[in-house]
């Protein structure tokens, strides 16, 4: 085409060979899907800009119309698929997420006074399917934690039972999130701690419980989200 144009209009295409450079680049922008890369590796090879606008031009078209087929076997169609941008994605769409529409705001969570004695949180215990229990206060403030797991160490010494009390078998470093957090935040509590279930406190009053946050629920809220996105980028293909 360079060189036809050149032949019968030298003065409109003094430059034939540029046309091999755009029309290279136009290839591959569609074959590989990346036509951001192409535009500026044309100005690399170029040592210019001369060529930036008929570059453009040609690599959106032929990315346009070359979207149903491509140069890789293995090219994911987009970045929701693409195991490079995995993490990215996911911290993206856990931090466009908020606790407050998913934590469980069950009124019947159990509450255990701190004076609570040993012998009665494990009667507790076995008439709850509940795994977690917060200590509260008089005030009926959160003040503490506490796990079945924490509990069972105590079980096989029944003399204790009526000696400690939920202050003794409690953990006073409450790792705990606010409706207005972030599920990422959330995601990293469970983490850090290594447990399935955070309390979720008042923003304004963190001794005030509003609920609890289970780990299945963010991952099911997460994975409900992903299908949406996904759903949405075949429709939009």
């Amino acid at each position: 085409v360079g060189l036809f144009f050149n032949h019968f209009f030298p003065h409109i295409v003094p430059r034939p060979e540029a046309f091999a450079i755009v029309g290279m680049a136009g290839f591959f922008s569609g074959c590989a899907h990346a036509p951001f890369s192409t535009i500026i590796m044309v100005s690399e090879m170029t040592g210019g800009y001369g060529l930036l606008l008929p570059t453009m031009w040609v690599s959106t078209i032929t990315f346009v119309l070359g979207r149903p087929w491509k140069l890789y076997i293995k090219q994911v169609r987009n970045r929701l698929e693409s195991p490079a941008h995995r993490g990215d994605f996911l911290v993206d769409v856990l931090e466009g997420m908020r606790v407050a529409d998913v934590y469980d705001k069950s009124v019947n969570y159990k509450l255990i006074p701190e004076s609570t004695s040993l012998e009665d949180i494990v009667h507790i215990l076995a008439e709850t399917k509940q795994h977690y229990f917060p200590v509260v206060d008089t005030q009926n403030h959160v003040i503490g934690i506490f796990s079945a797991d924490d509990v069972r160490s105590y079980l096989y010494d029944p003399t204790l039972w009526k000696l400690a009390n939920a202050r003794d078998v409690m953990n006073g470093r409450i790792v705990a999130v606010t409706p207005e957090d972030d599920l990422n935040t959330a995601i990293r509590c469970f983490t850090a701690i290594a447990i399935d279930e955070l309390p979720v406190v008042d923003a304004t009053d963190r001794g005030v419980l509003l609920g609890t946050l289970r780990h299945k629920e963010t991952i099911a809220a997460y994975n409900r989200r992903l299908m949406e996105f996904k759903k949405a980028a075949a429709d939009h293909e």
